[in-house]
């Protein structure tokens, strides 16, 4: 049943992405809890979204989202994890391309570990500069 309401609140959270429709903004109440509470189910959730994603648009909106919130809370439980996860999931590489990590935070000292490169804007690719590292992420 579980695994049932992951999929199904995944699914809810890109189409409340995609049509605003206040119907599934239950979805995104539902992920922040699950991010706050839980890191392996809420890994298990954003991989979910990601599979789901049509586009880089939609995979901008996970990485400055649910999994930005993921990785400021529990960056020491999921980096292995993801470390295993962007060899085999170019979803994944592309939605952390687009997470604020701060400076000077170990969300920023992780991704330059395993060198991921910021980007300003949809299909727009930067080497870090500074090893700062902010999102623009925004519709265009």
């Amino acid at each position: 049943m579980k695994d049932n309401l992951l999929d199904m609140c995944a699914r809810a959270y890109i189409e409340y992405y995609r049509s605003q429709f206040k119907k599934y903004a239950w979805a995104v109440e539902y992920a922040e809890s699950l991010i706050q509470t839980n890191p392996t189910k809420g890994l298990t959730f954003v991989l979910d979204v990601l599979n789901i994603c049509k586009n880089e648009q939609e995979m901008a909106y996970v990485g400055s989202g649910a999994l930005e919130d993921l990785l400021h809370r529990h960056i020491f439980e999921i980096k292995e994890d993801i470390k295993n996860i962007i060899h085999k999931n170019e979803s994944m590489v592309t939605a952390l391309r687009y997470t604020w990590a701060g400076t000077e935070t170990p969300v920023n000292e992780f991704l330059i570990e395993i060198n991921v490169k910021f980007t300003t804007k949809i299909g727009e690719k930067h080497p870090l500069r500074g090893g700062v590292i902010k999102s623009s992420a925004v519709d265009e």
